[in-house]
């Protein structure tokens, strides 16, 4: 447990996360290398690296899902399993669709300005396969882009021993998408990056990984668009006297087990209530149908002990959380302390599990402290605004003046040769 006092202390906060985010540079060599042979081999390289990591003998031939797999896959589930899948559906769809942002427009002193919003043309969507499988990233992926519009749809997904998840070939069949692709890790990104043989580039990429899809994302943004950096997986819990410590260690837990990599943070204002809450999460991590994952995430796990709303709210925008969750007696008055957080969870009745699947707002999220600058996934990611400007003659007249005097200011001849030519034919035709 760490306790932290006053303003200088929060340098403690500082180091640790500073020394989290190096530690996964050492995974950077590795993804370069795959990322760049990706890009220069296409297929071949992606081949290689896919049968290295996904224990099948991968080909060109068999790295796409086959429509009758797809078939397969939507006949193998239960009308029980719809029903659920459906239920999440529905939520996240309405949550997206209520919030998809619309081209807009103003017209005054003879000018039509305005924003027009259009969909990128292709993305490519990761879900995860790897130590679990998500269906439940397949619908945050794959819906946003839908509700957005973007006509062509591609998705990449680890298959152990060559076989897909069947629930995510299931979802991708209700939105109509065909391209899935058997690959994951470094490799799959690059392919949506610099395209292969055999995937095609895309514009933007989103969706969840470990620390090789997220350093690879990272790598490729520029030549592509990303959601965000997201992954690995990170929690933090603010907790005062009021918290159920049970509910507090059990939402900790619920982060670990996603990868050994996983980020666990407690502030709590209270020291018997952190000392509690810490022992009681190991107690977890131990035990559990996942502890193989969990023994090894809960050594990341920081557990923050201080002294007053002001400097909790401190830690919390220097970490930049995921998830965040507040177990606090005022949440809203914390909560309007605090800028940097992907996800905000108010109460003890809103575990962080409920966003991963039913409450509609995505769960993919900016990780690595890049809630500072990143956003949730949302039809946003999907979207991109072209700035629409329209002077008649009577608005050019009244603002011309002023643009010509601002180009001669900044010393750009030609700028301002082509507003004064307008001004000289309107003096002309006067």
């Amino acid at each position: 447990m760490i306790e932290i006092k006053n303003e200088s202390d929060l340098k403690i906060i500082e180091n640790a996360i500073k020394n989290r985010q190096q530690g996964f540079d050492r995974y950077l060599k590795d993804v370069l290398t795959i990322v760049n042979d990706v890009k220069e081999m296409g297929d071949e390289a992606l081949c290689k690296y896919t049968s290295r990591f996904d224990n099948f003998e991968a080909t060109k031939d068999n790295i796409k899902v086959k429509e009758e797999e797809i078939e397969t896959a939507s006949k193998e589930i239960s009308n029980e399993d719809k029903e659920i899948i459906n239920c999440a559906k529905e939520r996240i769809e309405r949550f997206h669709k209520a919030f998809l942002p619309k081209s807009c427009f103003i017209e005054e002193d003879g000018a039509i300005l305005g924003n027009r919003i259009t969909p990128v043309k292709k993305c490519g969507l990761y879900i995860p396969g790897g130590k679990a499988a998500y269906p439940s990233t397949a619908l945050m992926t794959i819906i946003p882009a839908v509700v957005a519009g973007v006509e062509d749809i591609q998705i990449a997904t680890p298959s152990p021993s060559g076989i897909p998840n069947p629930y995510v070939l299931y979802i991708a069949s209700l939105f109509g998408i065909k391209d899935i692709y058997k690959i994951g890790g470094a490799q799959a990104i690059a392919a949506f990056a610099y395209s292969t043989q055999t995937v095609r580039k895309v514009d933007v990429i989103a969706g969840p990984g470990n620390i090789y899809v997220a350093l690879a994302k990272r790598l490729v943004f520029g030549d592509v668009g990303i959601d965000s950096v997201a992954g690995p997986s990170e929690i933090m819990v603010v907790a005062d006297s009021s918290a159920h410590i049970e509910y507090v260690a059990k939402d900790l837990l619920s982060q670990a087990e996603h990868d050994e990599l996983a980020g666990c943070f407690f502030v709590g204002f209270d020291k018997v209530l952190t000392e509690a809450v810490e022992k009681r999460f190991f107690e977890l991590a131990k035990n559990n149908p996942r502890s193989s994952i969990t023994n090894k995430s809960a050594k990341n796990a920081l557990f923050v002990c201080v002294d007053s709303v002001e400097l909790a709210s401190r830690v919390v925008d220097i970490v930049a959380p995921e998830h965040l969750q507040l177990h606090l007696a005022s949440p809203y008055e914390f909560m309007n302390r605090i800028n940097n957080a992907g996800a905000i969870f108010i109460g003890e009745f809103t575990p962080e599990p409920i966003g991963d699947y039913v409450a509609g707002p995505n769960h993919t999220l900016p990780t690595s402290s890049t809630a500072r600058f990143f956003s949730p996934l949302s039809a946003e990611t999907f979207l991109k605004k072209t700035s629409i400007i329209h002077f008649s003659y009577e608005g050019f007249k009244k603002v011309a003046e002023c643009a010509s005097k601002f180009a001669a200011l900044e010393g750009l001849f030609a700028h301002k040769d082509a507003i004064d030519e307008r001004i000289r034919s309107i003096k002309t035709n006067a």
